[in-house]
């Protein structure tokens, strides 16, 4: 019956009132007899007439409803005799109530009542209206633990979310028992796979107090191999009777669960990624399952929130390991010679340039590219960068490599040799000239010219460099005869030459002309990497002049090393070497850094050289971010922009890391 059939408008109360007034005529009857709602008469409990509906209702025949006590369908305890009748009759006529009713076949069905006193068949009597609202009520309970299971979902999400890996396992055993709580199973486990595809690991199982909980530890597959096999397919598992509905080859889950009082088995799979990690299985023992299709599908959602849990679990695990053992490894390193001359020495085949870092490798793969292009290059870097080694590396991969490189010092030249050097004299060109010679242009015809600190050459040379380097042509000192050669030229210096160009001090168009490949030469402190194989290129070098055999280099002394600015760059660092293997005794060598305080007078006075290493500084400090709060461009109060122009000009490059 629907609910629409129950009386509850002005009208139904009025037909509700004259049914009570024809009960002692044949319109009573007729009524009765046609209506869809089930309606009897009592006296003294006992049913004097019913109509078709309730027989149907109650699902008994008519003759065994007559002379029988209403209560008797009314289940467990009740307050259904004379005077509860006597109750409902005294209160208000519109007052429903709603019963459960037992039955033939045992079942309940729900249903509204309403009473009323009559005469009937001129002795008092009670009316009783029965419509039936099972359709109302199922619906209420399927809304109720619909909104019950999403609470259960919503707290079981809820429950792992920022969970600290450590708690995971028992959150899940929380969880566990708030599903037994909920489902009403007497049991549930939690079941994953692993590595050995012979057994499946129970990790987690809770029991109401009356069960035992499965064993936690590895479990067999061959105990329960058509059940494993299963879920581990990715299928759900559902058992509603263990002796009736296992299939013929479940032998031994039928005996499993025989054993163990299994009445009923459902399982669920836990899939990640469409691998299958894993099932939750829910077990009755005490009672049969009798779950719908729907609380089956709510259960995968379930298995859902449990498979996430897993998957954090494991890769915590994963990082967890993966750092243990590398602290592992870092001890077992510690522990041996980290610096081991083979492990540590990584030579580049360019002669002879000692280095691995991506700023030597930089500057290598310039130099290949330039050295069998004629045309000058620039060498740009600090003092003791390696500039003259370089170069050679430019000439021994060029074509000129068959004739010997010639190198002029113009820093360590007087400015009044300077010219006879490059140029050659003939006798007499100046007083104490008493023979020629031959200046280093004539010597390097056919070959290269290095010219080491160009930036030393006086001006009124620097315009005959020019002459050179535009069409091969100069004459000695002293001498109106041109000698014509054919000279590359590779050029280096310390100096920020366009600097030199803005004061005067270098002329504009020889800067121009030597500028063609300009290549940074890094500083030491900037490839922090190509510390620890130079240090071993020196032991190894100066140990075979002094007869001396280095076999270790401690850890704590290459870490100085490699923090020690380096001023002097690699010049420096094999003085330090050098001192240390005159004063090494055994096969370790122990160093002795500089400290910074003791290299203020060997300060760079150059402007751009104090600016260059004030921002190399400010980068060290900030980690080298230039932008954002803390950044080096805040600190220097300077435009982000600006300073990465000023590192660019400067040849400052962020080290390797």
């Amino acid at each position: 019956m629907s609910t629409s059939e129950t009386p509850d408008s002005d009208n139904d109360l009025h037909a509700w009132h004259q049914l009570s007034q024809l009960a002692d005529r044949d319109e009573f009857r007729s009524i009765c007899e046609s209506s869809t709602v089930g309606i009897c008469v009592l006296h003294d409990d006992r049913i004097i007439y019913h109509n078709p509906s309730l027989a149907e209702l109650l699902l008994q025949p008519h003759d065994r409803l007559l002379g029988a006590r209403f209560t008797t369908h009314i289940p467990g305890d009740h307050d259904w005799n004379q005077d509860g009748l006597a109750k409902w009759l005294a209160s208000d006529d519109d007052e429903r109530h709603e019963r459960q009713l037992r039955r033939s076949d045992g079942s309940l069905v729900d249903v509204e009542l309403r009473v009323s006193e009559i005469r009937f068949s001129g002795r008092p009597s009670t009316l009783v209206l029965l419509v039936d609202i099972s359709a109302r009520k199922q619906a209420e309970r399927l809304s109720e633990e619909r909104l019950a299971f999403e609470h259960l979902l919503t707290d079981l999400s809820a429950s792992f979310v920022n969970l600290p890996v450590d708690q995971i396992g028992t959150q899940i055993d929380a969880s566990l028992k708030m599903l037994v709580d909920f489902l009403g199973n007497d049991r549930s486990t939690l079941v994953e796979f692993c590595d050995d595809a012979s057994h499946v690991e129970v990790t987690h199982s809770y029991a109401v107090p009356s069960c035992p909980t499965f064993v936690i530890g590895p479990f067999s597959i061959s105990h329960l191999p058509w059940f494993i096999g299963q879920f581990q397919q990715g299928k759900c598992v559902f058992i509603r009777d263990t002796q009736v509905d296992l299939p013929l080859e479940a032998t031994k889950e039928r005996q499993h669960c025989q054993k163990n009082g299994i009445k009923s088995n459902v399982t669920v799979p836990l899939k990640a990624g469409g691998k299958v990690i894993g099932g939750l299985t829910f077990a009755f023992i005490e009672h049969r399952c009798d779950w719908s299709a729907e609380v089956l599908s709510r259960l995968q959602v379930i298995g859902e929130v449990f498979t996430n849990a897993l998957l954090r679990r494991r890769s915590e695990k994963m990082l967890s390991e993966a750092a243990d053992e590398n602290r592992r490894l870092r001890e077992q390193l510690e522990q041996e010679n980290l610096y081991l001359r083979s492990q540590a020495v990584l030579t580049h085949t360019h002669g002879g340039i000692v280095g691995r870092s991506d700023q030597v490798v930089r500057v290598l793969s310039d130099v290949e590219k330039v050295a069998a292009v004629d045309v000058p290059v620039l060498l740009l870097g600090e003092t003791g960068t390696g500039k003259e080694l370089f170069a050679h590396t430019i000439h021994d991969l060029s074509h000129r490599k068959t004739r010997t490189m010639v190198t002029v010092n113009s820093a360590s030249l007087p400015a009044t040799l300077v010219e006879s050097e490059l140029f050659g004299r003939v006798a007499g060109a100046y007083t104490g000239a008493a023979s020629a010679q031959i200046g280093r242009f004539q010597l390097a015809d056919g070959a290269t010219l290095f010219l080491d600190e160009v930036g030393e050459l006086p001006l009124e040379l620097q315009a005959k460099l020019l002459r050179v380097l535009e069409d091969g042509r100069f004459e000695a000192l002293g001498s109106p005869k041109t000698i014509s050669v054919d000279v590359r030229i590779i050029a280096a210096t310390n100096r920020d030459l366009e600097q030199e160009v803005r004061e005067g001090r270098f002329r504009a168009d020889l800067y121009h002309r030597l500028n063609v490949f300009p290549i940074q030469i890094p500083p030491l402190r900037e490839r922090q990497d190509d510390i620890p194989p130079l240090v071993w290129h020196f032991v190894e070098m100066l140990g075979q002049r002094m007869g001396k055999s280095i076999k270790c280099v401690p850890r704590k002394t290459m870490q100085q090393l490699q923090q020690y600015p380096w001023p002097g760059n690699i010049r420096e660092l094999r003085n330090v070497i050098e001192r240390a293997m005159i004063l090494a005794n055994g096969d370790t060598l122990q160093v002795d850094v500089p400290k910074l305080q003791d290299q203020v007078d060997d300060l760079p006075t150059a402007l751009h050289e104090v600016e260059r290493q004030h921002i190399l500084h400010i980068l060290q400090t900030t980690g080298w971010r230039i932008r954002g709060d803390g950044g080096a461009a805040q600190l220097l109060d300077i435009k982000p922009t600006t300073l990465e122009a000023r590192m660019a000009k400067l040849g400052i490059r962020r080290p390797n890391t």
